[in-house]
């Protein structure tokens, strides 16, 4: 019996090795296995780079996504402030990119979003002038199936067109013309801005929390809209006034209040649901939002649902900002950690994790999750001068931070720096560098979808078979550089600065 005993551990120990390494080797398989993905470059129209706004909702429907790509000819009105090429707004979809266009008289244009009905909004040059400053204006801009419109402004120079309702509502954000020294201030550092909603060739106001602005961040699929508001028209520190988050639904904005503090805004709300995020200040900081990227100690990460706002802690440092959130309440953002960076994190039921980086980087950001709980976003590597690595990462739960450019199957040269969006498909849309430091916007598409989408052809045409090796070559330090300010500078409820200053990104 004794024996017999010994045998039986024996042969249990032998069989719990087994499951073990069974569960090692199935692991190390399913790494082999992970999704690969079609990388599609988007090309530009002569000139150097294609881009897409990082600071909207990112347009990707039905195989189509839109952006704006410069020609090879000088702007005189240097629309795109960082080289000064004409560039105008396109559309890609299933391979094909088509040029949208501009509006008669105008230079450039740009886009940042489209419904499943193909309607694409934006903004462009129309050759008239802001009042104000005399500045070339560019005006919210609809193209509805080859047909280009000028939505118009509320009585000021600029409007911008951000986001559009598969029923054909539009929203977006306009100066009305009325000069401002609350530091709330348009695109020309002058004017009131205001929140816009526009329909059947209408536009109007969408109203303030009693201040004299209001600029929204994002729109769901039942027309309610997020965003930031002054609560006062007295400048406040910072040389910005209180402003609260705000929910706008059926004619009405609601303020959402903050943790304590004095300053907060809204990042994005989920498709389906009121799941709202951003980051507020607490009441021992009250602006602590209120400094850039976030990074004033105080400055929480929210989540808002049913008149209740959740401080969603940190990852050990004194701030954090949710910047996204699908239908589940999961939450992607980022936080700062007890080594004086930040980190992206994952939200889930109460519990903040840290994605960590990619390699040997110190900084990442999040800027897209879907109703999987895949995250994308940002990694990098910062000396404390400048940006010298930079990496476009997917993160899926239970798993690790994954470098994009390890899980592309076709051969290319573009060397992925950032994911934007991703959806519940699983398609994203990235930023890469070329060898000559050029920057283009890329889809990358799952291999189970290329067939589907029709995309088999067009990938191999295009270069990449899933069987060449890849010539991607990590980019310089100096390469880097000049898209440093970008990354580091602040966005989500800094986003109407972003545009006002850093026009690239929303032009």
């Amino acid at each position: 019996m004794q024996l017999n005993s010994r045998i039986l551990r024996r042969n249990f120990l032998l069989f719990s090795v087994c499951l073990v390494l069974s569960a090692s080797t199935l692991a190390q398989e399913g790494a082999k296995h992970h999704v690969r993905y079609g990388l599609f470059e988007i090309p530009t129209f002569g000139g150097p780079n294609s881009v897409f706004n990082v600071g909207s909702p990112i347009a990707l429907n039905r195989g189509t996504v839109v952006g704006a790509a410069n020609t090879a000819a000088p702007d005189p009105t240097c629309f795109d402030q960082a080289l000064c090429f004409v560039q105008h707004g396109w559309k890609w979809r299933r391979g094909k990119l088509i040029d949208l266009g501009v509006l008669p008289g105008g230079f450039s244009s740009y886009t940042n979003g489209l419904n499943t009905k193909g309607l694409v909004v934006g903004q462009s040059e129309d050759g008239e002038s802001d009042p104000l400053t005399g500045a070339p204006r560019f005006v919210a801009t609809v193209w509805d199936h080859g047909r280009i419109e000028n939505l118009g402004t509320l009585g000021g120079g600029f409007s911008i067109a951000i986001w559009p309702s598969n029923l054909g509502f539009v929203m977006g954000a306009a100066e009305n013309g009325i000069p401002d020294t609350s530091g709330f201030v348009g695109f020309d550092g002058v004017s009131q801005i205001r929140g816009f909603g526009w329909r059947d060739g209408q536009m109007f106001d969408l109203g303030t929390l009693g201040g004299t602005g209001a600029f929204p961040a994002a729109m769901n699929d039942l027309e309610a809209i997020v965003g930031i508001s002054p609560t006062s028209s007295i400048a406040g520190p910072f040389g910005v006034p209180p402003a609260n988050p705000f929910l706008w639904k059926n004619g009405k904005m609601q303020d959402l209040g903050t943790l304590g503090g004095s300053w907060g805004g809204a990042n994005a709300i989920s498709s389906r649901k009121e799941f709202v995020v951003g980051a507020s200040s607490l009441a021992a900081q009250p602006y602590g939002c209120a400094t850039s990227y976030f990074s004033g100690p105080g400055c929480r990460a929210f989540l808002w649902r049913n008149g209740h706002m959740y401080n969603l802690g940190t990852l050990g440092g004194s701030y954090s900002a949710a910047e996204q959130v699908n239908n589940a309440g999961e939450v992607s953002g980022f936080s700062g950690t007890n080594s004086q960076s930040f980190h992206s994190f994952f939200w889930k039921r109460g519990r903040m994790i840290d994605l960590g980086t990619v390699a040997n980087d110190n900084f990442s950001r999040s800027e897209g999750i879907n109703d999987k709980g895949q995250v994308v976003g940002q990694s990098w590597l910062f000396d404390g001068v400048d940006t010298t690595a930079s990496h476009a990462f997917l993160w899926e739960q239970g798993g690790q931070m994954m470098d994009l450019n390890e899980l592309i199957l076709n051969s290319t040269d573009l060397y992925l720096i950032e994911a934007a969006f991703i959806t519940d498909r699983g398609w994203i849309i990235a930023y890469g560098l070329t060898p000559n430091g050029d920057l283009h916007a890329a889809i990358l598409v799952p291999e189970n979808d290329l067939d589907e989408f029709g995309l088999g052809t067009e990938l191999s045409t295009s270069g990449g078979n899933g069987m060449q090796q890849k010539t991607q070559v990590p980019p310089t330090p100096a390469m880097l550089q000049p898209l440093d300010s970008q990354w580091r500078r602040g966005f989500g409820l800094h986003r109407l600065d972003v545009a006002r200053k850093h026009r690239t990104r929303y032009r």
